[in-house]
């Protein structure tokens, strides 16, 4: 390939860096696009979501649990009412103080009953309570499911779209790049990586640098105004076009 003149190799140069400043801002438009449409967030607030359904059906489990050993204990104590009342009225007992015991067991035995039955209908309340609770706790986390599925959909869509137009850009930028010599390919690429993207810039008012800013010295400004082609500048070292 025969060399290219000086103005053609600083054009070609300037436009391989338009792209590239272009595609570099893609990809950092890439990396926050999971913020861009709160993945993150989302995310987070459903595992809140599908924690304190959880939390919930443990509470509820837990109750329902407690409720049936209550009910088994209410029983028990019907049982053996009925047993003690049965022995009061057999007429088999005629020791006063006998029955007055017995009377005194029964008076006892319904008092712990109901205050057992008591405690199982605020049982049933809180049960009754959870379980609204639980259906809440369903929906939201329903809720938070599409809404995050749609985010994710939505995310993918763009991401496809941003990652197609940096193959395309890189597939332009790669083309132009053909028409530079390989040292000049190799300079600028060290540059791009450590120049934090940015390895070509213009001279501005034919006096400072596009880059680090620092104005140059006088026979520099004079060598700008007399030639064409690459400069480099002598504090950043990047690349300077007109």
């Amino acid at each position: 390939m025969s060399p290219i003149e000086p103005e053609e190799t600083a054009r070609t140069l300037k436009d391989v860096q338009e792209f590239d400043t272009r595609i570099l801002a893609l990809k950092r438009g890439i990396e926050g696009l999971a913020d861009t449409h709160h993945l993150p967030e989302l995310r987070e607030e459903l595992e809140k979501a599908k924690a304190s359904r959880e939390g919930l059906e443990a509470d509820l489990d837990e109750i329902k649990h407690k409720q049936l050993k209550l009910d088994g204990e209410v029983d028990l104590l019907s049982q053996k009412i009925e047993k003690e009342e049965a022995r009061m009225m057999s007429g088999t007992i005629m020791n006063p103080k006998e029955l007055q015991s017995i009377q005194q067991e029964i008076f006892s035995l319904r008092k712990k009953r109901d205050e057992m039955e008591t405690e199982d209908l605020e049982e049933m309340e809180a049960i009754d309570d959870l379980r609204a609770a639980l259906e809440a706790a369903g929906k939201a986390v329903e809720e938070v499911t599409t809404e995050e599925s749609e985010a994710v959909r939505a995310y993918e869509a763009e991401l496809a779209e941003k990652e197609a137009e940096v193959a395309r850009l890189e597939a332009e930028r790669d083309e132009l790049k053909k028409g530079l010599d390989e040292d000049t390919v190799e300079a600028y690429e060290k540059l791009l990586s450590t120049k934090d993207g940015l390895a070509v810039v213009q001279i501005v008012q034919g006096r400072s640098c596009g880059g680090c800013h620092i104005e140059f010295s006088r026979t520099q400004i004079d060598r700008f105004q007399h030639e064409e082609g690459v400069f480099r500048c002598e504090y950043c070292r990047r690349m300077l076009v007109k």
